[in-house]
């Protein structure tokens, strides 16, 4: 199947899709994206997914023209031009294309870039569990805007793959955890389910608030709490959410053993559970 884009008013193979250098996507990051995935080869959450884009398009006051119908039908035209079985759907909207300069260009129009790629499943990690490691967080102060500037998601995803582990978590100087460096945290304690609640250190995941559904749904006790360090040591369970992975259980923390060290039952049922509601 082929790997397509949309780039400004066309649909043209992946290989074949630019934006011009001076995009302040490419020259600031001055950019926010949202990616969309497919259940039976139908977007799934389009109207959340593009409800979070528009409040990141308003967050950095980035004047467009788009509408959401004019978007969710070029979700939906994406997904059925690639064909994949299942599909990950990316979309970026720039500032544009202007001379590099700090300040707002004057006149420039919004750059929007759609990608599509087949979805690889993630049953393995779910059934083996994930290794991560703690960083400092030395993000910027508006993690709730899905902004494209992830150099310091990158970089804490690299220490913890040369440190032996598959992710890495954000944590602040006082302990308090924050997300991964893709997806939303959730520790299992006593069989409740605590994650971190919304605000500007997280990006509130589509997905993390279905697994809260889910959970609720199959009578998991959920709060929406401060998280510290020490609590993941302590904890029975932890998971990670996100858009493409689903829930994907950690078996460990720095090396410290979660658990059993095997995923557990409780993230388990929330899958079993978030399937059942969303993803059939």
């Amino acid at each position: 199947m082929p790997e397509i884009a949309y780039v400004d008013g066309g649909f043209l193979p992946l290989e074949n899709a630019m934006v011009h250098v001076e995009d302040r996507g490419f020259q600031f990051a001055d950019a926010v994206y949202e990616v969309v995935r497919t259940y039976q080869g139908k977007p799934f959450a389009v109207e959340e997914h593009l409800g979070r884009l528009f409040r990141s398009l308003e967050g950095i006051q980035l004047r467009h023209t788009f509408t959401v119908e004019q978007l969710r039908g070029l979700i939906e035209e994406a997904a059925k031009r690639a064909g994949f079985a299942e599909a990950v759907i990316y979309l970026q909207i720039s500032r544009g294309q202007a001379p590099r300069h700090r300040g707002f260009p004057v006149k420039s129009e919004a750059t929007l870039v759609i990608t599509v790629r087949g979805l690889h499943s993630t049953q393995q990690a779910r059934e083996r569990g994930v290794r991560v490691l703690t960083v400092p967080d030395n993000r910027w102060g508006r993690c709730d805007i899905k902004s494209v500037a992830l150099l310091a998601n990158v970089l804490a995803y690299q220490a913890a793959k040369q440190a032996g582990a598959d992710d890495a978590v954000f944590v602040e100087a006082d302990g308090t955890v924050n997300e991964s460096t893709a997806g939303n945290v959730f520790v299992v304690s006593g069989g409740e389910i605590a994650t971190p609640p919304k605000g500007p250190k997280i990006l509130s995941g589509v997905t993390r608030d279905k697994i809260l559904q889910a959970s609720r749904a199959a009578g998991i006790t959920c709060r929406e709490e401060r998280v510290m360090k020490s609590d993941l040591f302590k904890a029975g369970e932890i998971f990670l959410t996100s858009t493409t992975s689903e829930v994907v259980p950690v078996i460990e923390v720095d090396g410290k053993k979660i658990g059993n060290g095997v995923p557990g039952p409780v993230a388990g049922r929330v899958y079993g559970q978030f399937v059942r509601m969303f993803a059939q």
